[in-house]
């Protein structure tokens, strides 16, 4: 590394996001760790966030832009990566904002500990000024250096893409990127999976400092045409593991997978969830004869929801139904 070289890259991709743009940007523009590079990808927008980057680009040469035309989250993202120079990286969403310090105390602990990844705790933020801390870790857990293993991994830790610096080298080594499906969401998903199985050395640290918003983003769930985005997401990173020969990391896959079908189901409008689950059903079933067998453990409710949709699928149905509708009560009162 030599002196040019900036201690991290931070990506930020961007598309129509000038609503919140400024704001982000400042946030990474005044971080107290000086020495960064900031790189904007300006994913075709069509609002004012060409001109707001343009603005501050002009004011302050650690600004990189790169414009091209809208291919989405992933490709923006990845267009990032093979840009950047930094020791570290970073991914920041431009409607999010974080603490003035938070690249500097997380570089300091990467630097201190030798760490291919380190994961910081984040704020769950509305519009509102509601701001709620979304721990990622047990006590326990925190503050020391760990390789992460197939059978003791935690699993409340795989979330936060972008409260956390990954090693450049880690992440060039093993080949890393996100998936490039234009129009796409869950696109960090195989990115979190891949990184949190490569990674040798990882510290979890029990501060906060960035504000997920929680109130801007339009949904996927109700858009018929990125149900199936997650079920891609574990299909490239079944291919990972297959290409990267890590038969080890398969189990944790799968249960990853059901998990998150499961939960995505809850989100779903009705519609889109029993098309979702047409697709899905297979492998649920399959989960829970894998669940009996010892492959992997879920939980009692988990197993309970399994077994009532092998028993039927429209009961299976009729209990998200229920749900919802209790969901919505609960919103009213």
């Amino acid at each position: 590394m030599t002196d040019s070289t900036p201690l991290v890259s931070v990506i930020i991709p961007i598309y129509n996001a000038a609503k919140f743009l400024r704001q982000s940007l400042k946030c990474a523009v005044n971080q107290t760790l000086q020495n960064i590079e900031i790189i904007c990808v300006n994913d075709g927008s069509n609002d004012e966030s060409a001109e707001i980057i343009a603005d501050f680009a002009q004011k302050d040469d650690r600004i990189r832009v790169i414009s091209k035309a809208n291919a989405g989250y992933g490709a923006a993202v990845n267009d990032g990566l093979n840009a950047a120079r930094g020791e570290y990286i970073a991914v920041f969403e431009p409607d999010d904002w974080i603490e003035p310090d938070m690249y500097e105390v997380l570089y300091k602990s990467a630097k201190e500990n030798d760490l291919d990844m380190v994961k910081a705790d984040y704020f769950k933020y509305w519009s509102n000024g509601r701001n709620e801390l979304e721990p990622i870790a047990k006590n326990g857990f925190y503050n020391q250096i760990f390789k992460p293993d197939p059978q003791t991994y935690h699993s409340n830790i795989w979330g936060s893409i972008w409260s956390a610096l990954y090693r450049r080298k880690m992440i060039e080594q093993n080949h890393i990127r996100m998936l490039e499906t234009p129009g796409a969401s869950f696109q960090d998903t195989g990115f979190i999976f891949k990184t949190n199985i490569c990674a040798e050395r990882v510290m979890l640290l029990n501060q906060a400092f960035l504000h997920y918003r929680q109130d801007n983003s339009a949904s996927s769930i109700n858009n018929k045409a990125k149900i199936f985005c997650v079920c891609d997401e574990y299909d490239e990173i079944d291919n990972f593991l297959q290409t990267h020969n890590l038969p080890q990391w398969q189990n944790l896959a799968d249960r990853k997978r059901c998990e998150v079908y499961l939960w995505n189901l809850e989100r779903m409008s009705p519609i889109n969830r029993k098309t979702f689950l047409e697709r899905i059903k297979p492998f649920l079933l399959k989960s829970k004869r894998m669940a009996a067998e010892g492959t992997f453990s879920l939980s009692a409710k988990k197993i309970k929801k399994l077994a009532l949709l092998e028993e039927s699928e429209n009961k299976f149905l009729r209990y998200y139904k229920i749900r919802d509708f209790l969901h919505k009560l609960r919103s009213i009162i």
